[in-house]
């Protein structure tokens, strides 16, 4: 039997940043031709041009991991106010 998620949690064995992998043959397809694309411009580009190339990988991971987070930080508070105003019973038809 799987722990609760509450367990889970005290334990520290929640990542939900490790454990999303989204399952799209688009994005899958997508994926793969950036990672190519990156791996072919490390492999042509020498000197300045590489060391900004990198500087500007390593600049849209941070940022894309920043917006990831925001993402998932929006969905989760939507996600409690939304069980919130339904235990408190305010999406029944007296509250309108």
């Amino acid at each position: 039997m799987e722990k609760p998620i509450l367990q889970q949690l005290f334990d520290g064995e929640l990542f939900p940043s490790e454990n999303i992998r989204p399952d799209s043959s688009v994005y899958n397809e997508m994926d793969k031709a950036l990672s190519e694309e990156i791996e072919y411009l490390m492999n042509t580009l020498f000197g300045d041009d590489l060391d900004r190339f990198q500087k500007i990988n390593d600049l849209h991971c941070k940022t894309a991991s920043i917006y990831n987070y925001e993402c998932f930080a929006h969905g989760f508070r939507l996600a409690v106010a939304l069980m919130v105003e339904t235990m408190n019973g305010r999406d029944s038809p007296c509250w309108k």
